[in-house]
């Protein structure tokens, strides 16, 4: 066999632990220390998604915003060569109209969305921490944003390490949706504002074509991955429309096909990329802002 298939649960959802984390300007994420008087897991349960209508995204209080961007190394900034990725440069955007403004960054390179709900690399979750953050803010009657951007790994890893089929991809579909379903309506629960981003087809890359990265990907499963990052962005917008979201649209961008915007590596951004992308975040986020 070239690989096991792998089909991942369709509820991965319990977070190990939280973390507090305390509103400060931009900084690359470290590895943050543990608080066992945090919630615990059962806590989250209890925020599962529910029938509850969520109101349209709504312009955002006057005064400061506090931001929270939750991904992968498109998040964490890999490529990047100042260190800032698109959320060092999206708050300096911001600050430029909502003064002291202040942004966390939660992106992790190589993580997933299961990941980012229940943690890995020895890391803690995402999910509980960006509430944990929200919740905060608007406690303190400040305007907050949380910016999603996964996705990416969760199409490698279900090809790399399983056999692209049918069955496998609409499992898989489903998994992600329950994992969309679940981050979006935590986040919304806070009160924040989300926006969510669409995923570029990644089959484009040049990573991709040349198969550096992930060699077990064949051709055919390349074709399929082209299908569904259609499939997870449909999902994305649903989610987005049900629980009133707003999205960004990287699927239409050359972003990861224009040597100009590139790293060497040809998988992500380069600084003049990182650029663009936080450009088309502010964007999104004027219509919260103004």
């Amino acid at each position: 066999m070239k690989k096991t298939i792998l089909v991942l649960s369709l509820f991965l959802f319990a977070c190990s632990q939280e973390i507090p984390l305390t509103a400060v300007p931009f900084i690359p994420p470290t590895v943050p220390p543990t608080d066992a008087s945090l919630p615990t897991p059962s806590a989250i349960a209890e925020i599962l998604p529910t029938t509850e209508v969520f109101a349209p995204a709504a312009a955002l209080p006057a005064g400061p915003v506090t931001l929270v961007a939750l991904g992968d190394s498109l998040t964490q900034g890999d490529g990047d060569d100042s260190g800032r990725g698109y959320p060092g440069r999206l708050l300096e955007m911001i600050g430029t109209v909502r003064t002291d403004s202040e942004m966390t960054n939660l992106g992790r390179s190589g993580w997933s969305s299961d990941a980012l709900i229940n943690g890995d690399q020895g890391l803690l979750g995402q999910l509980s921490r960006a509430v944990s953050e929200l919740d905060a803010a608007r406690s303190q009657g400040r305007g907050a944003v949380a910016l999603v951007w996964i996705g990416s790994n969760d199409l490698w890893y279900l090809y790399e390490y399983g056999e692209g089929s049918d069955e496998n991809d609409a499992l898989d579909a489903e998994r992600f949706s329950a994992n969309m379903d679940l981050i979006v309506s935590q986040l919304r629960k806070t009160g924040a504002q989300v926006v969510i981003a669409l995923l570029d087809d990644q089959t484009k890359r040049p990573v991709a074509i040349k198969g550096e990265a992930f060699p077990s990907i064949t051709s055919g499963e390349l074709e399929r991955m082209s299908a569904q990052v259609e499939l997870y962005n449909q999902i994305i917008t649903e989610k987005a429309d049900q629980y009133g979201a707003l999205t960004v649209d990287f699927y239409s961008s050359d972003l990861f096909t224009d040597p100009d915007t590139l790293y060497d590596d040809g998988n992500h951004p380069n600084s003049a990329g990182y650029d663009i992308i936080a450009q088309k975040w502010f964007e999104v986020l004027q219509s919260l802002l103004n």
